[in-house]
């Protein structure tokens, strides 16, 4: 019984993904750091008033109406400012992020021209060493771009925040926060 409730989902989702618009979604830019808030108690040290990173991302995503897409991907970010450490148990300077994404978007096609809206979010780290101390990004941003046949590429911009939760001894929990104003080149292909 459960082999042939196997193949049935099998065959089920193959039949499905035969009849869909399947793409991909590539997409890097540069994430203008806004003024980073205090946090309580103090995890960030030797940071810069505002946190400038170059940020980058893949997702495969799934077009399930006209114009509207759901997809999943990996993400992250590299911070150009550099000598920012994260205090806690073990101090770390603050090199890299990487992300787990869910994203949605929504493309009003004007030939060639399109309008486009995303929203992405996902849970993040800022340390693989630290894997325990993870948060959360979330991104909105509008982009416009231009389409020839199943391939757009596109420019945008928007919001990005980034929340990261730091142990900073036995008891004691601390979280640091990033906003930027993401403005990215994107390319999407359909297939």
């Amino acid at each position: 019984m459960k082999r042939y409730f196997a193949v049935f989902l099998f065959l089920s989702i193959v039949s499905i993904m035969g009849f869909s618009q399947i793409g991909t979604n590539l997409f890097g830019g540069f994430n203008y750091g806004l003024p980073t808030p205090d946090s309580s108690p103090s995890v960030l040290t030797d940071a810069a008033s505002a946190i400038h990173t170059i940020d980058f991302g893949l997702l495969v995503d799934y077009e399930i109406a006209e114009g509207f897409a759901i997809g999943v991907g990996v993400g992250g970010a590299i911070p150009v400012t550099s000598g920012v450490k994260v205090g806690g148990l073990t101090e770390t300077e603050l090199k890299y992020f990487l992300d787990g994404l869910l994203g949605i978007s929504y493309a009003y096609p004007l030939k060639p021209v399109v309008l486009r809206a995303d929203v992405l979010g996902g849970v993040s780290w800022f340390d693989l060493t630290r894997i325990g101390e993870f948060g959360f990004v979330v991104k909105a941003k509008f982009s416009l771009g231009f389409t020839v046949n199943n391939f757009t590429i596109y420019v945008g911009a928007g919001y990005e925040m980034r929340q990261y939760n730091v142990k900073l001894s036995a008891n004691e929990t601390g979280k640091f926060t990033i906003s930027s104003i993401p403005i990215e080149l994107g390319v999407t292909i359909r297939f």
